[in-house]
């Protein structure tokens, strides 16, 4: 039987990928073996020079079609001959085996002391044996690896799990794979020991396999995908914004390279905290890991969970400690919002395009005295701008036009001092539709990668604010470019003796008391309270 070679293709975001079937002769073995059913993926991504991309990927090809062929030689009852990478990844899958098998018995740490004990008693004779004066060299050295090797496939378990994976090996590579696990079997013994004293650190030695592979245990049902698919599977369904695909993309890579692209289904608890661990290995900060990293995948699993794909979430609990801080983060102080505001009037260099002018001049103000963020301004269009039947001026927020937080709606009343600045006349003057981009820059291509989506172009000019404000001198990284301007809203409406459920109002903000639902206010109390708002102590232009 002849094996397909997959094709290495490239993606639209310019990374690399392969799809490589598995047989259906070997679809049982390879899913037990491996975790994997239908097919094996392999992706690199874009940047990586072609070299590193071509060996890689034969690789994955050879790694993959040896599997296959081990399996089939298996299956025929025939002894096998496996390559070092191949006695490595065994060794992987006994190591998991074995520990699958104490996982949930009470072993005291004295029996594995125990264990460790005859080993090394095994381990001291032999190398007596080693340095006796009589006998040939090459005879003592025979004799010494057949007392320690039949030590090992003692303890080891090894007839047994050489029965579940239903291998014979020939008698190099079965020598060969005793030699490998003997430094394997010392380890898991120490890890089984430290874990029965109440030390549940990671296990660092399981790092050393070349993949995490693990034997599927016949209690456990497989969900058929690995954190990739599941992330792939979560998008499809949920079609989250744009921003949070962008943003968790890379958590679901570097999960699945850390998982060895297992099933999801053998992710443990333990697993979770090493991977988080890795994560703040790498410096990452742990208000960053927490938030994102770790509610990422916390919130996938969830819903994979929901699917009835995994019994339970290993990410439940996980979190990185943080030192508690003041409520810094975002706040303005009065002078910041001022260098702002000021600078909004202020000409842009020659090079600036006219859509950029155009968020400069007023995003901050509507910022300002909306409370909104700053993404929902930068998408506003001009049918979201209104009059009331009372004459006051409405500023409508939609998911139609873009992205809302929690996809609610709101409606908000423009404040006085944005109409003397002549924010009607240029609402009135701009063409029907988006106010701050240009609606051809929006991608109506079918065939956009929804896992790694481009960025709308609202976003890019929210980016491009944050930039800009950065320039006007508020550098502290403590504060938001654009986020400040909701916590300034609501501490000047608050200095204003303005309710707590209309500036809630305001902002977008929902209250955890079901009694506030009833209290919600309506489009003339706002229009009414921002009356109270304080104007920013800025000089302005009368309606240019």
């Amino acid at each position: 039987m002849t094996l397909t070679m997959p094709t290495l293709s490239r993606a639209k975001n310019g990374d690399y990928f392969a799809r490589k079937g598995i047989p259906a002769d070997v679809r049982d073995a390879y899913q037990r073996a491996y975790g994997v059913r239908q097919e094996e993926r392999f992706r690199l991504p874009s940047g990586k020079p072609p070299g590193e991309v071509k060996a890689a990927y034969a690789d994955w090809v050879g790694q993959i079609e040896g599997r296959i062929a081990a399996l089939r030689a298996a299956a025929s009852g025939e002894p096998v001959e496996l390559s070092r990478r191949q006695l490595d990844e065994l060794a992987g899958r006994w190591y998991d085996w074995f520990i699958h098998q104490h996982a949930e018995d009470d072993t005291p740490a004295a029996v594995w002391d125990y264990h460790y004990a005859r080993y090394e008693q095994v381990q001291k004779h032999a190398n007596g044996d080693l340095g006796d004066q009589g006998g040939e060299e090459a005879e003592r050295g025979a004799h010494h690896a057949a007392r320690v090797r039949a030590i090992v496939q003692e303890l080891s378990r090894l007839a047994t799990f050489m029965a579940d994976e239903g291998l014979v090996l020939s008698a190099l590579s079965h020598n060969t794979l005793v030699d490998t696990l003997e430094r394997d079997l010392v380890a898991a013994i120490a890890y089984l020991r430290r874990r029965a004293g109440g030390d549940h650190r990671p296990d660092k030695h399981r790092e050393r396999f070349p993949q995490a592979t693990t034997v599927v245990p016949s209690n456990v049902k497989l969900s058929g995908w690995n954190a990739w698919d599941a992330f792939e599977a979560w998008v499809k369904e949920r079609q989250p914004a744009v921003a949070t695909v962008n943003r968790w993309r890379v958590v679901f890579m570097d999960l699945n390279d850390f998982l060895g692209k297992r099933d999801i289904a053998l992710m443990t608890d333990d697993e979770a905290v090493a991977w988080k661990d890795t994560l703040t290995a790498k410096n990452a900060g742990g208000r960053t890991i927490n938030e994102i990293w770790i509610t990422g995948a916390r919130t996938v699993f969830n819903w994979v969970k929901r699917q009835k794909k995994i019994a339970s979430n290993p990410f439940d609990g996980v979190k990185v400690a943080v030192a508690r801080s003041g409520p810094t983060k975002g706040k303005f102080q009065e002078e910041d919002a001022e260098t702002i505001l000021k600078a909004t009037l202020q000409p842009q260099g020659p090079r600036t395009s006219e859509h950029l002018r155009l968020v400069v001049r007023w995003v901050p103000w509507l910022c300002a005295y909306t409370g909104a963020r700053s993404g929902e301004m930068t998408q506003l269009r001009k049918q979201d701008i209104e009059q009331h039947r009372d004459g006051f001026w409405l500023l409508h927020i939609t998911p139609d036009a873009g992205t809302v937080k929690g996809s609610m709606p709101r409606t908000v009343v423009l404040h006085d001092h944005l109409i003397e600045q002549g924010f009607l006349d240029f609402v009135k003057r701009a063409k029907p539709g988006p106010l701050f981009y240009d609606p051809k820059a929006v991608k109506t291509d079918k065939l956009i990668d929804p896992l790694n989506p481009p960025r709308p172009p609202y976003v890019i000019m929210r980016q491009k604010l944050a930039d800009w404000v950065r320039k006007q001198g508020v550098t502290d990284p403590g504060v938001g470019p654009n986020h400040g301007w909701r916590h300034t809203f609501k501490r000047r409406a608050s200095r204003a003796k303005i309710e707590e459920r209309i500036r809630d109002a305001f902002c977008g903000h929902t209250d955890p008391k079901v009694g506030r639902i009833y209290e919600l206010p309506d489009i003339e109390e706002l229009a009414e309270a921002i009356k109270d708002f304080p104007r920013y102590p800025v000089a302005t232009p009368k309606n240019p």
